[in-house]
């Protein structure tokens, strides 16, 4: 499988139980109490269900993260050298990533399935799942002060993106 998923574009895949994020609920907790969340009160609802994915889907056995290394081939820095232009974030650059990984993550889906059978379900930011301690949990990193994903290979520049699965 990470061949394939590497053929497709992936730099990082992790395998995870779905019972991994308990700890990521109380995280998640303290952060909405302490009003972190700021106006973005849809996270706020139900996070319970957001941070245990047999919620979301009662057949989940397995998930599988994948990351899709994002980082620039020249130092993001250098647009502050000039001070007459504005400077984009690295990750809104080029093609929305919701689209191009989920169209990868699809494929390897399909590839799963074909190979090993079983019931999938994809996600890329799309659903109510916690996306970064699952990939913490399946060995792509640890999540660091500033909420972000580091891995030891890519740095915080990875997409996220997580295959569910009955297998």
């Amino acid at each position: 499988m990470t061949a394939q998923a590497k053929a497709l574009g992936f730099s990082a895949l992790g395998i995870t139980s779905p019972e991994a994020t308990t700890d990521a609920q109380q995280r998640l907790q303290r952060f909405l109490d302490d009003g972190s969340h700021g106006d973005m009160d849809w996270l706020a609802s139900d996070p319970a269900r957001r941070a245990d994915p047999r919620r979301l889907w009662s057949g989940v056995r397995s998930i599988i993260m994948l990351g899709v290394n994002y980082g620039p081939d020249e130092d993001p820095l250098s647009i502050l050298e000039h001070k007459t232009r504005g400077g984009i974030s690295v990750y809104a650059r080029g093609d929305d990533y919701h689209d191009l990984i989920k169209k990868k993550l699809k494929e390897l889906a399909r590839w799963l399935q074909a190979n090993a059978g079983g019931e999938v379900k994809v996600f890329v930011d799309t659903a109510a799942v916690l996306e970064k301690p699952l990939a913490e949990r399946a060995g792509l990193g640890w999540q660091g002060k500033h909420t972000n994903l580091v891995s030891r290979d890519f740095g915080s520049w990875l997409f996220l993106g997580a295959i569910f699965t009955t297998l």
